[in-house]
C-alpha cells in the first residue's frame, strides 16, 4: 500500500513540475517573441514614398503604437506569471518536502544523541578515574598518617 501511494505521490510530483517547466517554458516565448516584436515595431521606414498621403502614414503610426502597447501588456503578463510561477515554486517545495524535512530533522536527533552518548561515556570514564584518584589518596594518607602516629 505504501509503495502504490509512493508511486503516485511521485508520479504527482513528477507531473506538477512538468507543469512548472511548461508555464516557465511559454512566459519566457511570450516574453521574447512580444519583445522581438516591439524591437521591430518601432524600426523607422525610410521610404517616405509608400504612403500617398498623410492619413496612411498616420493610420500606420496608430496601428504601430497600438500593436507595441498590447505586447507590452502581453510582456507585464508574462512577467506576472512568472513571479506566481516562482511562488508556486516556493510553495510547493515548502508543502511536498516533509520527507526532506522529516530526514533532516531525524538526522539531527540521532547525531545529538550520538554525542550525549558520547559525552556520558566521556564523562564515566573522567569519573571512574577521579574515583580511583581518590581511594588512591585516601589509601596512601591513610598508610602514611597510620605510620606517623604509631
Amino acid at each position: 500500500m505504501s509503495k502504490k501511494s509512493s508511486s503516485r505521490t511521485m508520479a504527482t510530483k513528477k507531473l506538477i513540475i512538468d507543469e512548472f517547466k511548461r508555464r516557465l517554458r511559454d512566459n519566457i516565448k511570450s516574453l521574447n517573441d512580444n519583445f522581438f516584436h516591439i524591437i521591430q515595431a518601432a524600426k523607422v521606414s525610410p521610404d517616405d514614398n509608400a504612403y500617398k498621403n498623410q492619413t496612411g502614414k498616420m493610420a500606420e503610426f496608430y496601428t504601430t503604437k497600438n500593436e507595441m502597447a498590447v505586447r507590452a501588456q502581453l510582456m507585464v503578463r508574462a512577467s506576472d506569471e512568472l513571479l506566481r510561477l516562482t511562488t508556486d515554486l516556493k510553495e510547493f517545495l515548502i508543502l511536498h518536502d516533509f520527507h526532506f524535512l522529516t530526514h533532516n530533522i531525524k538526522s539531527a536527533e540521532a547525531q545529538c544523541e550520538d554525542e550525549l552518548r558520547k559525552q556520558s561515556q566521556f564523562h564515566q570514564a573522567i569519573d571512574s578515574d577521579v574515583s580511583n584518584m581518590l581511594l588512591d589518596l585516601e589509601r596512601e594518607i591513610g598508610e602514611n598518617f597510620y605510620l606517623r602516629h604509631t
